[in-house]
């Protein structure tokens, strides 16, 4: 009966599993139909059109975003959507009106606007896999600018990304579209499913938020939070940057944006070799028991153990509310996978020679 058990949860229609990102848009629909429920159902399918359609406004250009839709029947969008709030409903005797929050998944609205990029689209379109977008915050006296034109570390940031030849580091343009979905108050605490539109937009991997607070007294000191977000990783460092005598504001803004940049790369330099490394040998595989309490637990875990480049591909056996049971297929030695797994901010134990029980931190 326990074995039963198992079997009907891994059964259960698992929609969060597809992707933890989310990208959300907000519309408004008024319909008229044979009858309330007529309508209701109209009003719903042309509300995911709609919000598709918002949505890509914001991430493309507006002919790219037709170009997209048009592509598109009522059953590919819906395919997209994880997920519809309904605000503010009002229902009559043949007309259904309210305002809706659609959640479409990221990864996929990021494929369908890099595959119109990639087609030939527009020149203007940044894809870059492996980039990292800067979101330069400063604090100085009582101000907190990020979009603002007198920001003088996002003009320090985008100097420095021209310098960069490698073009890795990218610089947010700070428009009306940005400013709709990332703002001054919010951005210490963004997630990122907050910033996947930013992901979606600017066709990268890792968001750098790079806090700076200015402070002059008794000395120029420049404290900086930088904090990596992608799919996996929320990475936060405390930087302390004093000015030397003769160093100016700016220049002192100047030489940490050069060493911010500098450690990133060199970052982004291991984990390319590392990847490289781990991505070949002899192909083997590892009974794992991953032990859950919640649904997100486990979809947390597996976007981890995914994203290590020496794992092929997960292979589910049984699954309770308490535990999964998989077989990781991996590239090169067991060593080397407890190493990549630990690095993950995994609890690993390996205690049974059958089989690797892990857990979240």
């Amino acid at each position: 009966m326990k074995r039963l058990l198992f079997l009907c949860f891994l059964l259960l229609p698992l929609p969060a599993l597809a992707g933890d990102a989310l990208v959300t848009s907000e519309v408004s629909v008024d319909v008229t139909g044979k009858d309330a429920a007529d309508a209701r159902i109209q009003a719903m399918a042309k509300g995911e059109v709609s919000a598709l359609s918002e949505l890509l406004s914001k991430l493309t250009t507006p002919d790219q975003a037709q170009e997209i839709v048009a592509s598109l029947d009522a059953r590919k969008i819906s395919a997209l959507v994880r997920g519809v709030e309904v605000l503010d409903e009002k229902i009559a005797a043949d007309r259904y009106r309210a305002r809706l929050i659609v959640s479409f998944d990221a990864d996929e609205i990021s494929s369908l606007v890099g595959k119109i990029a990639a087609s030939g689209g527009q020149e203007d379109v940044i894809v870059n896999t492996g980039a990292f977008l800067i979101l330069p915050l400063l604090e100085e006296d009582t101000s907190r600018l990020l979009w603002e034109s007198d920001n003088l570390w996002a003009n320090t940031w985008r100097r420095i990304a021209l310098e960069t030849t490698s073009g890795d580091i990218i610089v947010a343009y700070g428009d009306s579209n940005d400013s709709g979905i990332i703002t001054a108050k919010n951005i210490s605490s963004a997630t990122y499913s907050v910033l996947a539109p930013l992901a979606v937009r600017y066709g990268v991997t890792d968001m750098l938020i790079v806090e700076a607070r200015l402070s002059k007294s008794p000395d120029l000191v420049l404290n900086v939070v930088k904090r990596r977000i992608n799919r996996v990783r929320n990475e936060i460092h405390m930087l302390t940057y004093r000015a030397d005598p003769q160093e100016t504001k700016e220049a002192l803004l100047i030489r940490a944006a050069q060493d911010i940049a500098s450690s990133t790369q060199s970052q982004k330099s291991e984990e390319a070799a590392i990847a490289r490394t781990t991505s070949g040998g002899e192909r083997s595989k590892i009974m794992v028991l991953a032990s859950i309490s919640t649904l997100r637990a486990w979809t947390d875990i597996r976007a981890r153990l995914t994203a290590m480049p020496m794992v092929d591909r997960i292979e589910l056996v049984a699954m309770s509310p308490q535990q999964v049971d998989m077989v990781l297929h991996y590239r090169g030695q067991q060593d080397s996978l407890a190493t990549a797994i630990e690095a993950q901010k995994l609890r690993l134990n390996k205690t049974n020679p059958s089989y690797w029980v892990i857990s979240r931190d």
